[in-house]
């Protein structure tokens, strides 16, 4: 059985410590508007996806079977898709490795296969 790729978990890891690592609110300078979750953290407006991905991948950890991949595949693909959703939130000089880490780790699990 094919597996995901080493280095599609290290991009699902490196995005969601840079997305954990932002926040905006009105005091943040780099966001003085509060356009971020109407002012507040926005990290927690993905919580669910957060969640889900976290007990996918888990249960695939621990039981590797082609349905439980394709539950984290599933899982990895809305995480990402509400990720994309915040990218404004991000500070400019950040931005770019923000979208970059997005588009490789989607690209990774469109890639790697369950079977």
């Amino acid at each position: 059985m094919k597996t995901i790729s080493k280095r599609g978990m290290f991009l699902y890891g490196s995005v969601m410590m840079l997305a954990f690592t932002y926040g905006c609110d009105k005091s943040n300078p780099l966001d003085p508007l509060g356009g971020c979750a109407g002012g507040g953290v926005w990290s927690q407006n993905i919580l669910d996806e957060t969640a889900a991905l976290s007990v996918a991948g888990q249960a695939y950890q621990e039981d590797p079977t082609v349905e439980n991949c394709a539950k984290y595949k599933a899982a990895a693909k809305d995480y990402f898709n509400a990720l994309k959703g915040w990218a404004d939130c991000v500070p400019g000089t950040n931005k770019a490795e923000y979208d970059q880490a997005i588009k490789e780790a989607q690209e990774d699990i469109d890639k790697d296969g369950c079977d």
